[in-house]
Parts: C-alpha cells; sequence; structure tokens
C-alpha cells in the first residue's frame, strides 16, 4: 500500500521548524504564515542547498530569471546567489541547507565531482520530479531529518548523517539524468560569452556599473554585448547591471549596518545624491522610503 505523505510541516515559534545543525547540514519544513512573508526584498543566499516543494506555489526571481515552483519542483540554492520572492499562494516545502565547508569537510565529493557540478551548474535552477522521484526524496530526507536528531555523543552518528545525505544526492544525480525533457545547460557562443559576462558582473558589480567597462575585459563593443546577453536572457546588458547593482543596494538598505551615504560608498557612487538618483529612477522610491518600509528585519523564505 503507497504510503500517504504528510504535507502538514510541523511550525514551532511561527513559521520554521529545523532540526539541529549538524556541522552545516540541516533540514527544515516551512509553511506559509501570512505575517512573516517577505515578498519584494532582495536577498543573498550562504549556502548550497535544495527546496523540496510539499504544495502551493512560489514565483521567485533568481539573477537571470524567473521561476515559478510548484508541487512536486527541486529548486537549487547556490552560496552567494541573490534572490527575491515575487509572490506565492498557499506554500509548503521542505528544504536542505548545507554549509560551504560542509562538503569539503565531509570529503563528499572528492570522488564524485558529478554531484558537485549538480550544484555548481547555476543554469539548473529547478525541475519537476515524477511521483516516483518525489516520494524517494521526500522520505528520504525525512529519514535525514531524523538522523540529524540523534544524539551528538552517540558512535557513528556522523557517518550515518552522510551516509543518509548522500543518499539523497544520488536520487537527485538519477533524476536529474533521467530527465527526458531536461535541456544541458548552452554551450554554443552567445551562452558562453553571456556566462563570461555574469561572471564578470558578480565581480565588478559594486565599482563598475558601464557596459563598455564590461566589453572591454571581454574584447567586444558594447552593442554586441548587448545585443548578445539579450538574445539569451531577454534583458540588456545594461538592465542586469541596474538589476544587480538595485539588488545589493536593496539588501544593504535594509541591512541598517550603513547609512545612506556609506551604501552609496560601498557601490561606488560619488556621492548619495547620484545613488539617490540612480535608485528611484529604478525602483520609484528614494533610498530613504524604501528604508523605512524595510525598517524591520524580516524572515526570509530561505
Amino acid at each position: 500500500m503507497q504510503k500517504q505523505l504528510n504535507l502538514n510541516p510541523i511550525k514551532k515559534n511561527g513559521l520554521i521548524h529545523s532540526t539541529p545543525a549538524s556541522d552545516g547540514l540541516e533540514v527544515s519544513r516551512i509553511n506559509q504564515i501570512t505575517t512573516n512573508v517577505n515578498c519584494n526584498q532582495p536577498f543573498r543566499s550562504t549556502f548550497y542547498g535544495f527546496v523540496l516543494m510539499l504544495k502551493g506555489k512560489i514565483n521567485i526571481k533568481t539573477s537571470v530569471r524567473n521561476e515559478i515552483l510548484k508541487e512536486h519542483d527541486i529548486f537549487f540554492i547556490f552560496p552567494d546567489s541573490v534572490y527575491e520572492v515575487l509572490d506565492h499562494a498557499d506554500f509548503s516545502f521542505i528544504k536542505i541547507t548545507i554549509s560551504k565547508d560542509y562538503l569539503s569537510k565531509e570529503g563528499l565529493f572528492l570522488g564524485a565531482s558529478q554531484h558537485y557540478n549538480l550544484f555548481q551548474a547555476k543554469a539548473i535552477n529547478k525541475f519537476a520530479l515524477t511521483k516516483d522521484e518525489y516520494h524517494d526524496i521526500y522520505y528520504n530526507v525525512i529519514a535525514l531529518e531524523k538522523k540529524l536528531k540523534i544524539a551528538k555523543d552517540m558512535p557513528y552518528r556522523n557517518d550515518v548523517i552522510r551516509n543518509s545525505f548522500i543518499e539523497i544526492l544520488y536520487d537527485l544525480l538519477l533524476s536529474n539524468n533521467s530527465r527526458k525533457d531536461f535541456e544541458p545547460p548552452r554551450r554554443d557562443s552567445k551562452f558562453e560569452l553571456t556566462t563570461k559576462f555574469l561572471d564578470l558582473l558578480s565581480e565588478y558589480f559594486r565599482t563598475e556599473r558601464q557596459v563598455i567597462f564590461y566589453a572591454g575585459k571581454l574584447f567586444i563593443t558594447p552593442r554586441h554585448l548587448s545585443q548578445v546577453v539579450k538574445a539569451v536572457t531577454g534583458k540588456t546588458a545594461g538592465e542586469l547591471i541596474d538589476e544587480i547593482v538595485i539588488g545589493e543596494a536593496k539588501i544593504l538598505l535594509a541591512n541598517h549596518s550603513l547609512n545612506i551615504s556609506g551604501v552609496a560608498e560601498a557601490l561606488n557612487f560619488s556621492n548619495s545624491s547620484f545613488f539617490g538618483k540612480y535608485f528611484k529612477k529604478n525602483t520609484s522610491l528614494s533610498p530613504s522610503v524604501y528604508r523605512m518600509a524595510n525598517r524591520l528585519p524580516k524572515q526570509t523564505f530561505f
């Protein structure tokens, strides 16, 4: 008889119930609570991980595209990437988060580089699972969740957790490789150029906002760069530059560790007035108004 999935996440103190972290590995269940929803505010992930959608829908913006997450979808999370939840509907999901150090500390990928690639291929944000794949991954995640609750002084605890986590990785790898409708990352010249641009953008956006700078790094004209980038992403190079700069500005403004002049300086604007004009042009809000609207820290989905 098919086991029935319990899609009602355990809640504690509101939004999230998490297992104790095992030196960088954690399982959390998250359910919609409207008072804690944090939409239209970018946030940066600090870990690897994936989200297994149990029900509902989440519209989330990544650096180059929007993704609609729905029941039975897997969504991959990457450290240092910026995300923004645009809207949602009656969602519930379970996630595994893995710190940057956990994978190397446990030696998980030294003999299995394909697993590492599963989390590194940033062109792959999500895919839909079949019913059987979903059941397999769900119950293995639940098994890992239980193992993370084993007392820390129990013999072989870390090995048990490690092996349980590896089983999930194999589930994901097999599901990924078996996709008939899965389109592997493109490797044509336009895609390669766009990838190089996005890599440069992630490195230099805090100091360089001109398309000509990135075109020079790539030894092409600004016009050619924008045409290629738009053909691949649907947005020009300038639009992507503005998006990532504004996203970083929103994070810094909401964080409240810097005043507005400090945010302008951190993003290499000549003064706070110029920064204010740039921010308002792209958001229709002044930095101070945005900061006031995001004064209190809010819990993100991830």
